[in-house]
């Protein structure tokens, strides 16, 4: 049996693509910002706080419970 990558383990995820997008619109909102403005950019933004701030409602309430795993083939 092959042994099945991370995509095809919990479909409809991608962590890959997710990780370029943050990526990528984080260095449009700081492409004009000066180091020290950067630093605190990712300072309020990578906080627990700001992130359970935002994950929607359904979201921080999903993250919370069991999760099921993916079915096995």
């Amino acid at each position: 049996m092959p042994k099945l990558t991370n995509h095809e383990a919990l479909p409809g995820f991608d962590a890959v693509a997710e990780s370029r997008k943050w990526k990528e619109s984080a260095a449009r909102e700081i492409a004009g910002m000066s180091i020290a403005e950067r630093m605190a950019y990712f300072r309020r933004h990578s906080s627990v706080e700001a992130i359970r701030q935002q994950a929607s409602p359904a979201e921080s309430a999903e993250s919370c419970g069991v999760r099921e795993e993916p079915p096995t083939k």
